[in-house]
């Protein structure tokens, strides 16, 4: 009698991210995960940008759909939104309503832009301005297109380039132990 083959259960971990180009990172993150094994499937939903408290009042909307309360749950914002002030919120104010909802909050400092850039080789420390990123990103790597998509983000960076910038960047790192990337 053939034995069959035992499936194990992903464990799914629901993301809310700002854009397109959030989106693609997360595509990125589970390809890298599926390469190192882990039985995560990262559940993403995109925002359509606001300000943090529109965004974050959308995620707990989606977050409430299709059973996903009882998994994790991670908003991926950029950093720089605070200085819109959009609808009102800080980063502290956001801080404090995200725990309320059992919710872990991932800051790309000062953008998406600013991530990818220090992700290029000998970056990883670079604190850069969030009105200059993008025209630094493109200047340090020819071609760039807003928003990148997850076949080149795929294409262009490894793990280890990643896991170089969350040396230095603990909302990243954080964001890596909690998927399961990086050991805590």
């Amino acid at each position: 009698m053939k034995r069959r083959r035992i499936i194990k259960q992903r464990r799914r971990i629901f993301v809310a991210v700002e854009g397109a180009g959030e989106q693609a990172f997360i595509k990125f993150l589970q390809h890298h995960s599926d390469q190192k094994g882990l039985n995560i499937h990262l559940d993403c939903e995109t925002l359509n940008g606001g300000g943090y408290k529109t965004m974050f009042e959308r995620a707990v909307h989606y977050r409430s759909r299709k059973g996903r309360n009882k998994v994790k749950a991670i908003l991926i914002v950029d950093a720089d939104r605070a200085e819109k002030k959009d609808d009102g919120w800080s980063i502290e104010k956001l801080r404090a309503e995200v725990s309320k909802k059992n919710f872990a909050v991932c800051f790309q400092t000062p953008n998406q832009e600013g991530l990818l850039l220090r992700m290029l080789p000998g970056k990883e420390r670079l604190q850069p301005n969030a009105s200059e990123t993008l025209k630094q990103l493109r200047k340090d790597w020819n071609g760039y297109q807003k928003p990148v998509d997850a076949h080149t983000l795929i294409s262009k960076f490894s793990l280890n380039d990643m896991l170089r910038v969350a040396d230095c960047d603990m909302e990243l790192k954080n964001l890596l132990i909690a998927i399961g990337l990086v050991k805590s």
